[in-house]
């Protein structure tokens, strides 16, 4: 975030074991650098608990931050796409598949897949705080 702006630089998209994935969140936080927070969705339950236990030990010195979800992805996706609307989200284009990205998002909620989409709602979540409050709002929304 820069100026009240939002900037996607970088979008990690695979799908593969759950070791592979686990080396990729450590690499992408290796480049990203120590001082990079790392935020991760916790899921309900027991399971969730574990697996943000687990990143925290592999993640051991990094800025990590396991963050739960309130509301279904469309009303998460909601937040992210308000800022899209009031120009407040840039894509900046470089090694990551932006048409992929732009033809997920601008599927959704019909796409088959939507992690993209869930995972750039987190990260805005995370990063706006929008989500700590017991009813997610709208930064931008007038009041």
């Amino acid at each position: 975030e820069k100026d009240g702006i939002f900037y996607l630089t970088d979008m990690r998209h695979f799908r593969e074991s759950p070791g592979a994935d686990e080396a990729l969140v450590k690499q992408t936080a290796d480049l990203d650098g120590r001082e990079v927070e790392v935020g991760m969705e916790e899921e309900g339950g027991s399971s969730g608990k574990f697996t943000s236990h687990h990143f925290t030990d592999l993640l051991k010195g990094y800025a990590f931050r396991p963050f739960r979800s309130t509301g279904s992805k469309y009303t998460r996706a909601k937040l992210w796409s308000s800022a899209v609307e009031h120009g407040r989200f840039k894509l900046v284009r470089g090694a990551w598949d932006i048409e992929a990205f732009l033809d997920e998002v601008t599927s959704f909620p019909e796409t088959d897949h939507d992690d993209q989409v869930d995972a750039v709602s987190g990260a805005f979540i995370m990063l706006t705080n929008a989500g700590d409050e017991p009813r997610m709002r709208d930064p931008w929304a007038e009041e």
